[in-house]
């Protein structure tokens, strides 16, 4: 099973960066429950950046150090927060349909 971590927090030296502004988006348990059927999810890349194969990068994102050059899924960040999570699958399936 892929390992795909979702960048929707990065530290960047003095603070942290979000997509999400608002705290009631920052609950990403409907993501991972959502993803976890299909794929290993993390969406704790500050955590878990050791540990999974791909990134998937909400566009546009805060910049942010890929340390171990993992190759990056960018989906448009409209749907991380209107939670169109078939939309998102879609463009993390097309990317895997043409890099196996």
């Amino acid at each position: 099973m892929k390992k795909i971590g979702f960048v929707l927090t990065v530290s960047t030296g003095i603070n942290y960066g979000s997509i999400f502004s608002l705290p009631l988006i920052k609950n990403h348990d409907d993501l991972k429950e959502y993803f976890s059927k299909d794929y290993d999810v993390s969406i704790n890349y500050i955590r878990d950046k050791d540990s999974v194969d791909y990134l998937i990068v909400p566009k546009p994102f805060t910049p942010f150090d890929n340390e171990n050059n993992l190759p990056i899924i960018e989906v448009p960040a409209i749907l991380f927060m209107e939670k169109d999570f078939e939309k998102i699958k879609t463009y993390i399936d097309n990317y895997f349909s043409v890099n196996p």
